[in-house]
């Protein structure tokens, strides 16, 4: 069967001396891994698509019994320009893709949350929203596309796990981000404190639902991100 479907680009690495394999989240397919054969070649003109970040589009003829599937064509659906200007967004978005890449199986389509992937990218491009708002929002459609309901009212973590106060500004900036509600959400009026927690609250979910989630290496290195005041 002959696919077409756009992608983001998770994770790509060397594979023998000429070759690179690199993990998509397919947009109808979900997570793939697909061969460039020839990547390394000074000549091959599709290993920059290749590039963990890029937003592209795939043509390719699905074997079911190969565990890497091969590209046919390749094409750019948006080159992002803004996003590489930004160490807090790249960082990020970085981290966005490995949260991808761990809890995304192969094959499994989410086509909703790669809908929302694609949203979340285009507000790190255009900021019309904080890059904080839009991390969150993803966090939570991960748990709520994936089946994990979100309790905000859930107090039955074990000792030194964040439990969000009703009507405190955290608990009511999960809420709308499980809304959807992004746009009534104002990052100036949230302190430091409340935004610690709201990242630690959907870090513990992550980790819970999530076996070895808190072995991600991203999460050491945003961490500070979310505790500005710009």
């Amino acid at each position: 069967m002959i696919i077409n479907t756009d992608a983001i680009v998770l994770k790509t690495f060397s594979y023998g001396e000429t070759s690179l394999i690199s993990r998509c989240f397919t947009k109808y397919n979900g997570k793939i891994s697909f061969i460039i054969k020839g990547a390394k070649s000074k000549t091959n003109l599709i290993s920059p698509y290749f590039q963990p970040l890029s937003y592209i589009n795939i043509i390719y003829k699905e074997n079911e019994k190969r565990e890497l599937q091969i590209v046919s064509k390749v094409s750019f659906v948006q080159i992002w320009t803004q996003i590489p200007l930004s160490l807090k967004k790249v960082s990020l978005a970085q981290s966005i893709l490995e949260i991808s890449d761990f809890t995304l199986e192969k094959n499994d389509p989410y086509q909703n949350l790669f809908n929302i992937l694609i949203k979340t990218f285009k507000i790190f491009e255009s900021r019309i929203l904080d890059e904080n708002i839009a991390f969150w929002y993803y966090e939570c459609a991960i748990l709520s596309e994936m089946g994990f309901m979100i309790n905000i009212n859930d107090d039955s973590f074990e000792h030194g796990s964040i439990a969000l106060k009703k009507n405190d500004p955290g608990y009511l900036t999960i809420q709308k981000l499980i809304q959807g509600k992004l746009m009534d959400i104002n990052l100036d009026k949230i302190s430091i404190k409340d935004r610690k927690d709201i990242s630690k609250f959907l870090y513990q979910k992550l980790c819970f639902y999530f076996e070895g989630f808190e072995k991600l290496k991203s999460f050491k290195v945003i961490k500070d991100i979310f505790y500005e005041v710009e």
